[in-house]
């Protein structure tokens, strides 16, 4: 039985950080307006989050298992509550970004212990997918809540409320934590492994700088993320040696975790990469305003919604095998609907039937990727999977935008060059990049169907 006030918590954990992206990223111009940030200082308004959250979700769900799940849920609610309450308070930029990087910090503390109570409290598959499903679809739902909160806000009260929004719901889930889940940790553990640690953050801190770094200079990011793959092949190589390694490697042997992952970023990827060219396109080529096209994805939010409350059944009927490949081909297919995108009136006719789809198998996928995410490791090593699952997530899944925005880019430019019209080229640039993130799919599709197991 799927403990209510538990999982309520959880969700709301996981929807508070999921609802501050998408309200942040539509604030962006009112932010730039009123704080006369430069281009490069809003970049840094989204970089300065993913930077930290990026570096430290491996080292939080590790540090969870160590002191403490809840432990670490509370402090990461709190300290995101707190920073949210810096930011919208922030005077200059230069205020905003620490406070951003702070928030990024209570992510990576929250989001993984999240996950890995969910895990440690719902034992039983069964009950664990039926309560991943509801937390996929709160996500979807609070996703595109952030993208339409985050346009009327903007417009109305001002862009720090998109800020003030979280406090008091952060605040709340953070005194809530430890009436209703108990706490998990391993108790028989040792300390934390600190090389091991700097390596991972730093090696996953310069990864994520140089994506956000890559499309203003290709050689400064592909610089950046050769340090990168250094550092974390470094972490690799002490991780092999030390006698109790923050990252247990053996844990990558066992093949349904690592299919999860590999799969479950391309999933992120796919997701997140149709969410950015969708808006473009609708606000660019469509002419919609950041409120039109926020209303736009609702079709999607609903889709996913239902795709999340339906998969444990789902899962239970084909297996996590059938159930998650089937999911990313039926995505790979909505993506190559999306690349028919006309340069004008294509909503109904190709965005509106390509959400309901994409909306509904992202979600049917997400259910047993993250399920099968959590498994293969001892009981003390639910947050380390969790935060390993969570970096898969978000670092594959910007790897594979950065991939998609500089193919449209790309595509874009050489249209323009050749004298096509500004919506035309538009269009083809976009196009490219959904029959791109169609292929990528279709490679999540071959993970999952060359690991996850048959049943449960």
């Amino acid at each position: 039985m799927v403990n209510p006030r538990a999982l309520a918590v959880l969700c709301a954990a996981d929807l508070l950080v999921a609802l501050d992206g998408m309200v942040v990223t539509v604030a962006l111009p009112a932010i730039e307006r009123d704080l006369g940030a430069s281009a490069h200082d809003l970049q840094w308004v989204v970089t300065a989050y993913t930077l930290t959250l990026g570096a430290f979700l491996l080292v939080g769900g590790r540090a969870g298992d160590l002191y403490g799940r809840r432990r670490a849920l509370v402090a990461g609610l709190i300290l995101f509550a707190v920073s949210s309450l810096a930011a919208g308070l922030a005077p200059t930029t230069a205020v905003l970004l620490a406070a951003r990087a702070a928030q990024g910090l209570g992510a990576a503390l929250a989001v993984p212990a999240a996950l890995a109570l969910l895990a440690a409290t719902y034992r039983r598959e069964g009950e664990r997918e039926r309560a991943i499903g509801l937390l996929s679809a709160t996500l979807d739902l609070g996703m595109v809540a952030g993208l339409v909160l985050g346009g009327v806000l903007a417009a109305s009260l001002g862009w720090p409320w998109c800020f003030f929004l979280v406090v008091p719901f952060g605040f709340a889930a953070a005194a809530l934590v430890p009436a209703a889940i108990a706490e998990s940790r391993d108790e028989a553990a040792p300390p934390l492994d600190i090389a091991g640690a700097v390596l991972a953050a730093a090696g996953f801190g310069l990864l994520a700088l140089a994506l956000a770094r890559i499309e203003q200079s290709r050689s400064t990011g592909a610089a950046l993320a050769l340090v990168a793959l250094a550092l974390l092949a470094a972490f690799v190589a002490v991780e092999r040696r030390v006698r109790a390694p923050m990252l247990r490697l053996a844990v990558l042997r066992h093949r349904p975790l690592t299919g999860a992952n590999l799969a479950i970023a391309a999933n992120a990827g796919g997701f997140i990469g149709m969410t950015f060219l969708s808006t473009l396109y609708m606000q660019k080529v469509l002419g919609y305003s950041p409120l039109e096209a926020g209303f736009a994805f609702l079709p999607l939010a609903l889709s996913a919604g239902a795709g999340g409350l339906v998969a444990p059944r789902i899962v239970a009927a084909a297996g996590p095998r059938r159930t998650a490949t089937a999911s990313l081909v039926a995505t790979a297919a909505a993506f190559a609907l999306f690349a028919r995108v006309p340069d004008h009136d294509g909503y109904a006719a190709v965005l509106l039937p390509a959400f309901l789809l994409a909306g509904f198998t992202f979600a049917t996928a997400f259910v047993p990727l993250t399920a099968q995410g959590m498994t293969g490791v001892r009981e003390g090593e639910k947050g380390l999977a969790s935060g390993l699952f969570q970096t898969s997530t978000h670092l594959g899944g910007a790897i594979v935008l950065t991939v998609l925005a500089t193919a449209a880019a790309g595509r874009t430019g050489s249209a323009l060059d050749a004298g096509e019209a500004a919506a035309s080229a538009l269009t083809s640039g976009f196009a490219a990049a959904f029959l791109i993130a169609a292929a990528i799919v279709a490679l999540g599709a071959l993970a999952a169907v060359g690991s996850l197991p048959a049943r449960s």
